[in-house]
């Protein structure tokens, strides 16, 4: 039997410095829209820039945060957004019926 590795839907690299004024960035790859949604709202992320070619985007961390609590804190955020199931609008209403 061999193991299956779970899908891999998005990758952070850690996070540098990324200037001199000590702003921390790390670069963030996704295909999911619904992933950069939840990477931008949070209050921790500063900016985000597209790098064209890669398609890498590079996530500046706020400077009132610490960067690798936010890095940890934005992952943990990315994982529960990819473990959360989408219902059906047909389920959704069959839920609220039974509720």
């Amino acid at each position: 039997m061999t193991n299956a590795q779970p899908e891999q839907r998005f990758v952070m690299g850690t996070p540098q410095v990324l200037s001199q004024n000590d702003q921390y960035a790390f670069w963030f790859t996704t295909t999911e829209r619904r992933l950069l949604s939840a990477v931008y709202g949070m209050r921790c992320v500063a900016a985000m820039k597209r790098h064209r070619p890669t398609g890498r985007v590079l996530v500046q961390i706020s400077t009132d945060h610490d960067p690798d609590e936010a890095w940890h804190w934005i992952r943990s955020e990315l994982e529960d957004v990819v473990n959360d199931v989408e219902l059906d609008d047909i389920w959704v209403d069959a839920l609220k019926w039974l509720l």
